[in-house]
């Protein structure tokens, strides 16, 4: 074998002990706690049971029964506080995992059929388990894509070291291996593909292609709404040809910027965006009746009543993003939770130079994210692991971080760009541990400085935690 047929084999062994140790964490944990859907995951698992079984999206009957009763396993209870009539969650991530519920159905009646007494009601262990692993599926498949979209422009070395990074040292982290019944591993998924068929295919020349990006943009905000907002990314790439097509023309003569046949050629441009964003408003229009079926206008989604409920002026603070505590500060602050994804910034900035047209409207996609998220009443992102809701994004960091350790051309630079992201995976787990253990609380402030003490605290304390179990 030749030295490239070897390093494709290492990339696939280490692919599949990244995909060994995800699903087994995940596996340990259901063990463990007894069930895979719990936190915001009940909001979105509900409704997609109410819908098979009971015909209607109301999750009264599943919260109850949640509420009052232990997992199979001899887990505790996973719903406190009062019980809604809907769920303020979007349908998309019941839509999209609705296969792997199924699943969970067949092996409920396999079981039953062997003597197994298994419930086959949508809320026992096999439909949480096929649910929870498709949503870990899917995640993982869109860190294929994101090592496939790196691997057009940079290294393998490159591009391996930057998805292990995400895989293992970004809030990507947390909900691919634990709370894996959250929107966070299938989002990623859907814009991972979309930025994905952005970044490498001649979109602009195919009207399947454009619907196809519709489609998933339209899925992936239907999972999380925020998602909509990469649709800035091809809008920015039209924007930029565009932008470098008048230039040019002015450099070649001034005459043709009033040229009719210029000016038709420009807006023939603008056709394929048009056509994925048509597609997108298609698709979520169905989830905006539901919204406004349920609680009467579209203005009283509870996403938009929550930030007068905590007392806020409003759910959205446009005039005042917290941008700095959102990306430093000891609070969920992105760059200081994940360092890996600042060295990604970094290198995403070296890669406009490169590849503007590219690299300009992912830089764009991401900044438009933090904006939403530093806007928000709620920007420490509730009781969350880090930045969650940034993780989305992977694709942009991958493509980010593959930019900065492709500069490392010789064998040297090479293994510190490994032993780098090795050091930022160990610091994501230590992370995870202090999370897990009740060291960070789940919506509590927490400083820098208590952050970095508690790193140097938090496994014997995790043990302590535990064996007082």
């Amino acid at each position: 074998m030749n030295e490239l047929e070897i390093d494709a084999i290492w990339v696939k062994r280490l692919f599949w002990l990244g995909v060994g140790l995800t699903v087994g964490i995940f596996l340990l944990n259901f063990a463990l706690v007894g069930f895979g859907v719990y936190g915001d995951g009940i909001g979105y698992y509900t409704p997609l049971r109410s819908l098979v079984f009971d015909g209607d999206l109301k999750i009264t009957n599943e919260y109850e029964f949640l509420s009052r009763s232990a997992s199979n396993f001899g887990g505790g209870v996973r719903v406190s506080g009062p019980i809604p009539e809907y769920s303020k969650y979007t349908i998309g991530l019941g839509l999209i995992l609705s296969p792997f519920f199924a699943l969970g159905h067949l092996t409920a009646l396999l079981l039953r059929g062997i003597g197994i007494q298994v419930a086959t009601n949508g809320l026992s262990w096999p439909y949480e388990l096929f649910y929870c692993l498709g949503s870990i599926t899917l995640g993982i498949a869109g860190l294929v894509l994101c090592y496939r979209a790196a691997r057009r422009f940079f290294s393998r070395t490159a591009s391996l070291v930057a998805v292990a990074g995400v895989w293992f040292a970004s809030p990507l982290t947390f909900y691919l291996c634990l709370e894996v019944s959250m929107s966070h591993a299938v989002s990623q998924f859907l814009i991972s593909a979309f930025l994905y068929l952005c970044v490498v295919t001649p979109w602009q020349k195919s009207r399947r292609l454009q619907v196809l990006l519709g489609l998933l943009l339209g899925f992936a905000a239907l999972v999380r709404p925020q998602d909509i907002l990469f649709a800035s990314v091809p809008l920015g790439i039209i924007a930029y040809e565009i932008g470098t097509q008048l230039l040019n023309n002015r450099s070649n003569s001034l005459n043709n910027l009033t040229n009719k046949n210029t000016a038709i050629a420009i807006l023939l441009q603008l056709v394929p965006s048009a056509i994925i964003v048509l597609v997108v408003c298609l698709l979520l229009l169905p989830q905006l009746l539901i919204y406004s079926w349920q609680y009467g206008s579209f203005s009283n989604i509870p996403y938009l009543q929550e930030g007068a409920n905590e007392g806020y002026r409003a759910s959205f603070q446009w005039n005042n993003p917290q941008i700095i505590n959102v990306l430093f500060s000891g609070f969920r602050g992105l760059f200081i939770w994940h360092p890996i994804l600042f060295l990604s910034i970094l290198g995403l900035l070296r890669f406009c130079y490169r590849l503007p047209r590219l690299a300009g409207p992912l830089l764009l996609g991401f900044v438009l994210q933090v904006y939403l998220v530093a806007a928000w009443w709620c920007w420490w992102q509730g009781a969350s692991f880090g930045g969650r809701m940034f993780s989305s994004c992977s694709l942009i960091f991958v493509l980010g971080l593959a930019a900065l350790w492709d500069c490392f051309s010789s064998r040297k630079w090479q293994l510190t760009a490994i032993i780098i992201t090795v050091f930022l995976m160990g610091w994501n787990v230590l992370l995870v541990l202090q999370y897990e253990s009740g060291m960070i609380p789940p919506e509590d402030p927490i400083t820098i400085a208590n952050l970095v003490k508690n790193q140097l605290l938090v496994i014997p304390y995790f043990l302590k935690h535990i064996f007082e179990r």
